[in-house]
Order: C-alpha cells, then sequence, then structure tokens
C-alpha cells in the first residue's frame, strides 16, 4: 500500500479502541501493540492510525492532544464497505452507536455513519446497483 492520507485516531484508550475496530467493525490490525501507543488498522483498502495520546511528540503537542481527545468533530472517515447490509447487522447487535442510519443517497450511494468509543465518525458506503 502507498502512503496516501491515512487519517489518525487519537484516543483515552488504545486497547479498547482496537478491539472496537477490530472486533465489532472488522478491521484487521496490521502494525503495533497497544502497548506502544500507536497501532495500524486496516478495511479493505482503508487505513486508520489509532494512537494514544503517548508522549510521542513534543510536550505542546502532547498537550494539545490530550486536550482534544473526547471532543467533537465534524470530520467523518468515509470507508467503501461491499458489505454494507452485514457491516449494519454486525454493529447493531453489538450496541454500537448510529450517527446516520442506512439509507441511499442522491449520488448513487448507500452509506451509514456511526461513531466510536471516542466520538470519532465512521461513514461506510457501497454503491447503489443501478437495477
Amino acid at each position: 500500500m502507498s502512503g496516501g492520507v491515512i487519517p489518525t485516531v487519537r484516543v483515552r484508550d488504545l486497547e479498547a479502541a482496537v478491539a472496537f475496530y477490530v472486533d465489532d467493525l472488522g478491521f484487521v490490525l496490521v502494525r503495533g501493540d497497544p502497548s506502544e501507543g500507536n497501532c495500524a488498522v486496516t478495511r479493505g483498502d482503508a487505513r486508520v492510525m489509532l494512537e494514544s495520546a503517548a508522549g510521542h511528540y513534543s510536550e505542546g503537542y502532547n498537550e494539545a492532544i490530550r486536550g482534544r481527545l473526547g471532543t467533537p468533530s465534524a470530520v467523518a472517515l468515509y470507508i467503501e464497505a461491499p458489505d454494507l447490509e452485514a457491516l449494519v447487522e454486525r454493529t447493531e447487535s453489538r450496541g454500537v452507536e448510529t450517527v446516520d442510519p442506512l439509507a441511499d443517497r442522491p449520488w448513487g450511494q448507500r452509506e451509514y455513519t456511526i461513531a466510536d468509543p471516542d466520538g470519532t465518525w465512521l461513514t461506510f458506503w457501497r454503491v447503489v446497483d443501478p437495477g
């Protein structure tokens, strides 16, 4: 996989976040361990970094990260999910918070948005069959 844009989701509890992304959303842990403070997970072609508020950076930046943890954001990660309906069933059965229920959009996609335990929104989508 080449670089591109890889979002980093900063979390309060990295072990819980990795478990949520892997167990509840079907991501695969591909690098790191929660004890290291930084992990990479993938789902299809999507790659997301999960990071705790450890001391990886300058003191000012570390403090800014800790200050922003758990605060709301209008940003949502947009992740293609060919298995969208199965993912909706999976997340609903596990009590994952639904932000926007499954719906067809006028641009030809079906979408569903959930929130992770730290409030990050993830919109999963697939192309709607025109047939």
